[in-house]
């Protein structure tokens, strides 16, 4: 042993060469005190135990004491005596070793402990308990002396912390191997698992000759397969009712009984982390198809909030570390020269969102077509009011600049759009649907290598959009001396006047104004607000919650002629109405949360009438935002 000053495996190195766990307090300082001379020039630190080392070593001591490594006996006499634990976990590791090599050599349990040993310091624990932590996560611990409790008033198992627990658990197969080879006993249990099983002949037979050929085999086989949970859980079942009928045990059945024990927790166990995992698999899979629902982009706050379809949250039945793998795995595998199949980008506030590559061209055919709406609306009403005060601008003649201007109204209304049409990966992703057989579905958002213009994107045109506004203006306003003339007399401040003139009426706002505001509300204003903070959480970013209305109503009413699609959206908001003014009732601030919109829309999505219309991924979101609507409205 190489040389050192830790007082722990020094004790326990004493322990060993005296073998014996109970080591004389006076002997031991005496051998400290020579240790110490001889080993002084390899470990200074030894030179706290020359001379008189006592003082020293019962400062050194006291930790060990505390985490029960050792126990003093007879402190008080002269006959002062240090229980080591350590030495015990080298001696029954040494037992485990020779239980490997020979099966018929039983476990260590309590009754070969000295008579002398205080219990104190074992951890006592039931069977169940500590091999399903052991199997968890097993660290390599020599401090540690486990009494493992055992059902049918059995001796408790005694098993070091520094044995691997895969030991153990290889060794109780190989003691009910050894039993279940003999012709008596092979015959019999695999009778009673055929009868007990008159539809899996053979499959138990497959799993009974495993078993007894190759243990390693049928614990393999039993991380891995469903059936042998059954199997396994009967014939302990088994052999378990038999021994019960003993009166007197002998040693051999005793070692089966302890086997059995701990073999039917290991398989209880493999059953468990397998409908976890099953339960996972499940979850992630859920994940994946709702990642592939409206709206197509997430952030990883709002995939975190997804629930199942009972309206249970999807967090808790799978790990982090399991949505983790998965994400990186689906952001990061792919096929040659492909991209992966989900993308990740970042708008520029900096809000981080994931989506499948295959609804990237959707989601930008829907976002334009909603831009278009938003933009010719917001410029129509701008010209107009321009045109009014006898005013022009470049991009009312200008094609740059009026593609430009375009690009700031999607940046400014449509921050994901803006930023998926100007993402790296959006040029590649064109090349892949184009060459890809589901090409002819999507319109192509490139003229060669560069994005189409804005004015194409939304399908906006400069000349009818200034057409549309100066249609709204008077007869006189066309006629260019009379427009003159007016203009002399009429001219009105600048839009950008007056929007300055607004800004600073709001900010003058009275102080008892904002206090009015600041009372206590009533519960339909609490309501309000609960909805308003809602519309926040649901809404994209940058856009509004009568846009999101209107884009997923042309998604999931396709009724052709105009007259149609109105009675359709009359009648789906009727119901919607309906149903949410009978839910409102028991609804408050608290109540009114996003889980239990989902709940409330999934509910009214599955009666018989909305399940008429074909797309439900889009209506489920829709019924969700009207009714959001509805309460900030009401």
């Amino acid at each position: 042993m190489a040389a050192t000053s830790d007082i722990g495996v020094l004790l326990r190195f004493y322990a060993g060469k005296q073998n014996s766990p109970f080591v004389s307090h006076k002997d031991f300082v005496d051998y400290l005190k020579r240790y110490a001379q001889h080993n002084i020039e390899e470990t200074p630190d030894l030179a706290a135990y020359l001379g008189n080392p006592i003082p020293q070593l019962e400062k050194a001591l006291e930790p060990f004491i505390e985490s029960k490594q050792i126990v003093m006996l007879d402190a008080d006499s002269s006959k002062k005596m240090i229980f080591v634990t350590g030495y015990f976990n080298t001696v029954f590791a040494e037992r485990y070793k020779e239980i490997q090599s020979n099966p018929s050599v039983p476990f260590p349990t309590i009754q070969d402990l000295p008579k002398q040993t205080p219990m104190e310091v074992l951890v006592k624990t039931e069977y169940a308990d500590i091999i399903f932590e052991l199997l968890k996560n097993q660290k390599s611990d020599d401090k540690s002396l486990y009494a493992i409790g055992v059902p049918m008033n059995l001796p408790s198992i005694i098993f070091p912390g520094n044995v691997p627990v895969s030991i153990l658990i290889n060794a109780s197969l190989e003691k009910m191997q050894t039993m279940l080879a003999k012709p008596e006993y092979h015959d019999y249990y695999l009778k009673k698992l055929k009868v007990a099983n008159p539809n899996k002949e053979i499959s138990v037979k497959n799993f009974f000759k495993q078993l007894v050929k190759s243990p390693e085999e049928a614990l393999l086989s039993l991380k891995s397969s469903s059936d042998c949970y059954y199997f396994w859980g009967q014939l302990c079942h088994f052999i378990r009712l038999d021994y019960e009928k003993v009166k007197d045990f002998t040693q051999e059945d005793i070692n089966v009984l302890q086997a059995v024990a701990i073999s039917e927790i290991v398989a209880s166990f493999y059953k468990n982390e397998s409908t976890k995992t099953m339960q996972q698999e499940i979850a992630i899979k859920s994940v994946q198809s709702k990642m592939k629902q409206p709206p197509y982009f997430f952030t990883m706050d709002a995939i975190l909030k997804f629930t199942d379809a009972k309206g249970v949250p999807l967090q808790g039945q799978y790990s982090d570390e399991a949505l983790k793998e998965f994400l990186q795995k689906e952001t990061t595998d792919a096929n040659k020269n492909e991209l992966p199949n989900m993308l990740v980008f970042k708008t520029e506030s900096g809000k981080r969102y994931f989506i499948y590559k295959e609804k990237v061209f959707p989601l930008v055919n829907r976002m334009c077509d909603e831009m278009h709406d938003t933009v010719s609306q917001i410029l129509k009403e701008e010209w107009y009011n321009l045109l009014t005060n006898f005013e022009k601008t470049n991009e009312m003649t200008d094609d740059k600049a009026f593609n430009s201007r375009l690009e700031k109204e999607v940046q400014k209304n449509s921050p994901v759009l803006h930023t998926i049409l100007n993402a790296t990966f959006l040029s590649v992703l064109n090349s892949e649907i184009v060459g890809a057989s589901q090409g002819p579905h999507y319109a192509t958002l490139f003229s060669g290598e560069d994005l189409l213009p804005y004015s194409t994107l939304l399908m906006l045109n400069r000349q009818s959009l200034l057409a549309d506004a100066k249609i709204l203006l008077p007869f006189w306003y066309t006629i260019p001396i009379l427009s003159w003339i007016a203009s002399l007399f009429a001219k009105k401040p600048s839009a950008k006047k007056a929007r300055e003139t607004a800004e600073q009426a709001a900010q003058e706002e009275s102080e008892d104004t904002k206090k009015t505001r600041g009372k206590q509300m009533s519960k339909k204003d609490s309501l309000i607000s609960a909805a308003a903070k809602l519309e926040s959480s649901i809404v994209p970013e940058g856009s509004t919650l009568e846009r999101e209305l209107n884009a997923y109503r042309k998604q999931w009413n396709m009724m052709i002629t105009k007259e149609a699609a109105l009675d359709l959206t009359s009648d789906v908001n009727s119901l919607i109405r309906d149903y949410t003014r009978k839910v409102l009732k028991t609804l408050n601030a608290h109540t009114l949360t996003i889980d239990r919109i989902q709940n409330l829309a999934d509910t009214l999505c599955k009666t018989p009438n909305m399940q008429k219309i074909t797309d439900q991924n889009s209506l489920y979101v829709y019924v969700q935002l009207y009714m959001i609507y509805l309460v900030k409205n009401m």
